[in-house]
């Protein structure tokens, strides 16, 4: 009898250390795994302030500036849309429009809206890379909503 319990017992545990029934501890299945988180509006304004053009424009004694746009016009599920401008002209004349940039939420890629084309510097590309670590983007969130337009 004490030797039949000890078998049942011996059983029970070669079954779930081997993992059949369930997955072995510290071990998450797919389905566990945590889903992509999107960047928040703090973080878009971050990619902006390190825009190429901003920088440049730094580089000249002046800075950025931005404001979010919300109109109905704006793809604002998956974008935030800003509206970038010269914050420090010398001179006021002329517009202080530097451009409309549009940043993705599940990727983090910045689109100019001028040049219809997507931004990249190692800078942009470095602080997205930790974004993406940080939101568990991965291959496959980029592949899904890499080709998104605003």
């Amino acid at each position: 009898m004490q030797e039949t319990r000890l078998r049942k017992v011996m059983l029970l545990l070669a079954i779930l250390t081997s993992g059949l029934l369930w997955p072995p501890l510290g071990v998450r299945s797919h389905q566990d795994a945590p889903s992509p988180q999107p960047i928040t509006l703090t973080e878009a304004e971050i990619l902006v302030y390190l825009l190429p053009q901003a920088q440049e424009l730094r580089k000249q004694g002046m800075d950025v500036g931005w404001e979010l746009q919300t109109g109905p016009k704006f793809n604002r599920k998956d974008f935030y849309t800003f509206w970038v401008v010269n914050a420090k002209r010398p001179n006021v004349e002329g517009s202080v429009t530097v451009g409309y940039f549009d940043v993705n939420k599940h990727t983090g890629e910045v689109w100019d809206e001028g040049l219809e084309k997507s931004v990249v510097s190692s800078e942009l590309t470095g602080v997205q890379g930790i974004l993406r670590k940080a939101h568990r983007i991965d291959s496959s969130t980029l592949a899904k909503y890499h080709s998104a337009k605003p």
